[in-house]
């Protein structure tokens, strides 16, 4: 790393969470999927009688002929609305997250939960008001939590962002995309040796929502790691991983992705464009503004914009 340190500050912080480059973005979330993952979605709505099998064979070829997503189709062809979507999709993750899984106490770290009245845990609660004002209410969902190297709190940052998001009523996915140094198993207590991220994108398991730990916390679902892989990288820029994404980006009010530090690998730079746009985590006194410069350079060159930076003191 080469330049001078970034100054320090008190506590969390972002800086200007609306700032994006000036080039053309394309969100995970509107991207058509090459390979789709229909049917659960299109069962459940016809159980739910929201559709007909007359009509669900009709939104099918809908969804052919546009290259549309089953629900996009059925949306667009005005036989369900997207509260009935909703509904749908609350009880297809329901029935395929994972059950009965052994969990142990959420860790300390997890401050806004631990330490409510601590000024970092109210440091990250501005950070959720910046994310909902200028994130969410613009119809964003994904946001890859980013960092130029090891040791700057990117997934202490993801996981206490995930758990303030989760406590004003967003419905809120964590995904540990950080194959090569996964934490958020340990902070939420989870077995690291679940089914996790590197099952689904290895063909172990058929649905992204087959590896979702849900209501970790209320309104917080967790995806880990899963078993260690030896090959994250191609895992990470396949196609599986970027339809796996839409998937999830659909049924969620957010997703929040860890990533490994950028300069040690793409991993960070593959999530990030699968999510759309990113936040950039920097340490008091470590991080350098070359390094931050040239990441948000990289980020932006890989589709992904950068919405803020945050500067983290531990």
């Amino acid at each position: 790393m080469s330049g001078e340190p970034m100054d320090d500050l008190d506590s969390v912080t972002s800086a200007n969470p609306a700032a994006e480059p000036a080039t053309s973005i394309v969100s995970g979330g509107n991207q058509a999927s090459s390979t789709r993952y229909d049917a659960p979605i299109r069962d459940v709505l016809v159980r739910l009688g929201y559709l007909t099998e007359d009509q669900a064979a009709r939104v099918a070829g809908h969804a052919s002929e546009r290259a549309l997503d089953f629900d996009q189709a059925a949306l667009e062809l005005g036989y369900v609305t997207t509260e009935d979507l909703d509904r749908a999709r609350e009880q297809l993750i329901t029935s395929m997250a994972l059950q009965n899984v052994s969990r142990r106490p959420v860790s300390d770290e997890l401050v806004v939960v631990s330490d409510p009245a601590s000024l970092r845990a109210e440091s990250m609660r501005m950070l959720r008001t910046q994310v909902i004002a200028q994130h969410i209410k613009n119809g964003r969902r994904g946001l890859a939590v980013v960092a130029a190297a090891d040791g700057h709190g990117c997934s202490w940052v993801a996981a206490n962002l995930a758990v303030a998001m989760s406590q004003v009523g967003y419905k809120i996915l964590l995904v540990d995309a950080n194959m090569r140094g996964p934490r958020q198993d340990q902070i939420f207590g989870l077995d690291p040796n679940a089914p996790g991220l590197s099952n689904f994108l290895s063909l172990q398991v058929a649905r992204p929502e087959r590896v979702v730990n849900a209501n970790v916390l209320p309104g917080l679902a967790v995806i880990t790691s899963g078993p260690p892989t030896s090959r994250p990288q191609e895992l990470l820029s396949g196609n599986r991983f970027r339809d796996g994404v839409n998937t999830l980006l659909r049924e969620y009010d957010l997703v929040l992705f860890d990533t490994p530090a950028a300069n040690t690998s793409a991993d960070a730079l593959n999530i990030g464009a699968a999510a759309g746009y990113s936040l950039i985590v920097g340490r008091t006194n470590h991080s350098f503004y070359k390094d931050i410069n040239t990441l948000t350079d990289q980020l932006a060159a890989a589709r992904c914009a950068v919405v803020g930076a945050v500067l983290n003191e531990f």
